[in-house]
C-alpha cells in the first residue's frame, strides 16, 4: 500500500541568515527522533531525495502552495539534523516580510518553526517505525503555531506578566527592523496594542481554537440558560453514580450540546468540574475570527505556575524519551494540502 504524504514538524535550531543575499539556512527535521506517528528518520534517509528531487522541491510559507517564499538551493544531513538552505525572493512582499522575521529572530537568539512534506518510500524490514528512505516534496516556514492571520511574532495562549512584557519588547524591536512592509507593521501594531492592554488589566483573550487574540469586552456577551447550568452542576453526581451517558442522552439536543460545551471547556482548562469552575464559564463571547466560544478564563495573562519560555528550545534533540520534541505531526487525507501535492510532483 502506498504511503500517504505527511507533515513532520520539529523544533529547530537557530537560523543562519545572509542579509546581503537573502539566503537562510535552517535545521528543518531531526534524524533519529521518533515523531508522533511513530516514524524515525534514519541516518541517510534523506540522501537520495536530496540528490534526485531537489530541483522539484518547493519552499512555502505555512504550507500554502499559493505562498511561495523562494527556491531551495541545497540540503544535507548534518549533526543529527536535516539542514536546508534556500534563497528568499525579496522582490515579493511576502519574501521581504518573512526575511525580516528571520533577521529579527536570529538577532535575538530565537528561531521560527519549520516543517517538511514527505512520503516514506522504504522502511526497515524488522522495525517498520524506522524509515530508511524519504521522498521530500517541500519545506515550510511557519510564522505562527497555527493559521492565525494576526499573530506573527508571538503566540501567547496564557502567560505571566513577565512573559507578556517580554513579548511587548520583542514586537517593539520589530518596529526598528528595516524590511517590513506597511501591512505587516500594521498587524504588529495591532498585536502590540492588545498586549499593552492586557498588561494594563484589560480582558484580552486568546481563542483556544484558532489562537486569535482580541478584547473580550468588545464582543457581544452570551450566557448559558439556567437549565443548562443546572444540568452541568449535576454532572459530578452523574459521574459518581455512573449514569453520565444515560443522563446526557436524555437531554434535549440543544441543551445537551450546551452542557457538553461547558464540560469540555472546563476539562480543556485542566480543571475539576465544580460549581466555581462552572460559574467561570457561564458567560462567553464568539471569536471574531472562527466564531468558536471563548471564555474570560482564556485571558492571556495568568498567574505564574512555573517558569516557562515564550519560545521553544533551540535544541532539536530530546533530552530523554519522555520529552516531546514535535509540536504536531499528523497524516493528511486526499483533500488536504499534502494530498494536493501529488498534482505538483510526479510519483516515485
Amino acid at each position: 500500500m502506498e504511503e500517504k504524504i505527511k507533515s513532520l514538524m520539529f523544533k529547530t535550531k537557530a537560523n543562519e541568515v545572509d542579509e546581503e543575499k537573502g539566503i537562510v539556512t535552517v535545521a528543518v527535521n531531526g534524524i533519529g527522533v521518533k515523531d508522533s506517528q511513530n516514524d524515525i528518520s534514519m541516518p541517510g534517509s534523506f540522501n537520495k531525495t536530496l540528490k534526485e528531487n531537489m530541483n522539484r522541491m518547493r519552499w512555502f510559507l505555512n504550507h500554502r502552495t499559493d505562498q511561495l517564499l523562494g527556491v531551495p538551493l541545497s540540503g544535507e544531513e548534518r549533526d543529527g539534523n536535516l539542514i536546508m538552505t534556500g534563497k528568499i525572493n525579496l522582490e515579493k512582499q511576502i519574501g521581504r516580510d518573512t526575511f525580516a522575521d528571520y533577521k529579527l529572530y536570529a538577532e535575538n537568539g530565537r528561531t521560527l518553526e519549520h516543517s517538511i512534506g514527505v512520503q516514506a518510500i522504504k522502511r526497515d524490514s524488522v522495525d517498520s517505525c524506522k524509515v530508511l528512505e524519504w521522498k521530500m516534496f517541500e519545506y515550510s516556514t511557519l510564522t505562527a503555531w497555527g493559521s492565525n492571520p494576526q499573530t506573527f511574532l508571538v503566540n501567547l495562549k496564557s502567560a505571566t506578566t513577565d512573559q507578556v512584557k517580554e513579548a511587548v519588547d520583542f514586537i517593539r524591536k520589530a518596529f526598528k527592523e528595516r524590511g517590513y512592509t506597511d501591512d505587516r507593521l500594521k498587524n504588529y501594531d495591532m498585536e502590540l496594542n492588545l498586549l499593552l492592554k492586557a498588561l494594563n488589566g484589560g480582558d484580552v483573550v486568546t481563542c483556544p481554537h484558532c489562537s486569535y487574540q482580541f478584547d473580550y469586552n468588545e464582543q457581544p456577551q452570551h450566557t448559558f440558560s439556567q437549565q443548562v447550568l443546572d444540568h452541568a452542576n449535576d454532572y459530578t453526581r452523574w459521574l459518581t453514580e455512573r449514569i453520565v451517558a444515560e443522563q446526557i442522552r436524555a437531554l434535549e439536543p440543544d441543551v445537551r450540546e450546551e452542557v457538553i460545551a461547558i464540560i469540555d471547556a472546563i476539562k480543556a482548562e485542566g480543571k475539576e468540574i465544580t460549581e466555581k469552575s462552572i460559574t467561570d464559564v457561564m458567560e462567553y463571547v464568539r471569536c471574531p475570527n472562527c466564531w468558536a466560544k471563548v471564555y474570560k478564563a482564556n485571558k492571556i495573562i495568568q498567574e505564574p505556575t512555573s517558569e516557562s519560555s515564550v519560545e521553544p528550545s533551540n535544541d532539536t534533540q530530546p533530552k530523554n524519551d519522555k520529552e516531546d520534541m514535535e509540536l504536531k505531526s499528523e497524516a493528511a487525507d486526499s483533500t488536504s494540502f499534502f494530498g494536493g501535492l501529488n498534482d505538483l510532483f510526479n510519483n516515485k
